[in-house]
């Protein structure tokens, strides 16, 4: 069946908790070349959308809710707050003849990404603070954020096996 994906030139989706966000990375994964390599970068920009996008956690406070074991049940607590519970991310896919473009957009109100989009040496230790990069050089030929931040386009090309 994960060949009948190839046969989708479009799809659209909305959700909002990490749980949807895995499970949908999965399934778009299984629409690309290298499921495997794909569902990694897929699922670093799902994450990131929902807790530094929608739900406004900090790189400083992700870092503290780590290393305190209390991340879940501050996404978990944030996601029923009135502030955030009507927030939801937005994925597109489409397919191309030479490419394939997975866009995510948050409802939140963006980051400086440029700092995000390589590993940074002083960051090298922290527990987080990497998923970019590593939907970067994991899983997409080229990353791409718009706007204030909270739009971001995965590209993945196409060689003439895949079309």
């Amino acid at each position: 069946t994960s060949r009948m994906f190839g046969l989708m030139t479009r799809a659209e989706f909305h959700f909002r908790s990490l749980e949807q966000g895995r499970e949908l990375a999965s399934l778009l994964a299984n629409a690309c070349p290298n499921p495997r390599k794909a569902v990694v970068g897929i699922g670093e920009l799902l994450v990131n959308a929902v807790e530094h996008g929608n739900l406004e956690i900090g790189y400083r406070e992700k870092g503290r809710l780590l290393k305190s074991g209390q991340l879940d049940a501050e996404v978990q607590r944030r996601l029923e707050m009135q502030d955030y519970q009507d927030r939801r991310v937005d994925i597109t896919y489409e397919r191309a003849e030479r490419e394939i473009r997975i866009c995510i957009r948050d409802q939140g109100c963006g980051f400086d990404w440029q700092n995000f989009g390589n590993v940074d040496p002083s960051r090298v230790f922290d527990a987080h603070g990497r998923g970019i990069a590593v939907a970067r050089i994991m899983s997409f030929d080229q990353v791409e954020y718009r706007g204030n931040g909270n739009e971001v386009t995965g590209v993945i090309r196409l060689s003439h096996r895949d079309i």
